[in-house]
């Protein structure tokens, strides 16, 4: 009695493993076909960008003013084509959107070898012939202070502005769309 008493708790044991790996598996894998894909654009350069670049190369063009309009679409796949020469920069799949009184932007980032979704939403004005951006919101599944360290150095990097060879004259942020306007240095 007491044999088959432990065989049927071994065997009730086993069904119970294996009913908690079963309910495991259907959880993770409904979690995964629920996750959505990722925005997925191609990596092409807007050719007024590469056309300014070019002409920059070039030489001798200082004090030629230029303009240069995008839009969404136009924005992401410039991006995308710079991440993906970049691969140092841990972002990828970004998407844009253009308003009269923000720009907003998410993708994803890799932080600590994890993949996560962030997203933001910054104001944009020349000041100087320079952008200045002030940010709206920003959207980090980060600790305060790793989210504090990583803002300070967005703001950091948005300074370096200076360096650019353009100077910025006119800027007009619409629905879907932006229009610059500057003179190369």
């Amino acid at each position: 009695m007491n044999k088959l008493r432990l065989i049927f708790l071994n065997r009730l044991n086993l069904w119970i493993a294996l009913a908690l790996v079963a309910a495991n598996l259907y959880a993770w894998t409904s979690t995964l076909l629920a996750a959505s894909a990722p925005y997925v654009v191609a990596p092409i350069r807007a050719p007024q960008v590469v056309a300014l670049l070019n002409k920059i190369d070039e030489g001798g063009h200082s004090g030629e003013t230029w303009q240069v309009t995008l839009t969404e679409l136009e924005a992401e796949q410039t991006i995308t084509w710079y991440l993906q020469r970049y691969p140092q920069i841990p972002f990828a799949h970004p998407r844009v959107k253009i308003t009269p009184d923000y720009v907003s932007g998410e993708g994803d980032a890799t932080i600590a070898g994890l993949r996560v979704h962030i997203g933001g939403k910054a104001r944009v004005t020349l000041k100087d012939g320079l952008p200045v951006v002030q940010i709206l919101d920003l959207s980090l599944p980060l600790p305060p202070p790793i989210r504090n360290a990583l803002e300070d150095e967005m703001r950091v990097q948005l300074r370096r502005a200076d360096a650019l060879p353009v100077r910025f004259t006119f800027a007009e942020w619409g629905n879907g769309v932006v229009v610059v306007r500057g003179v190369i240095r």
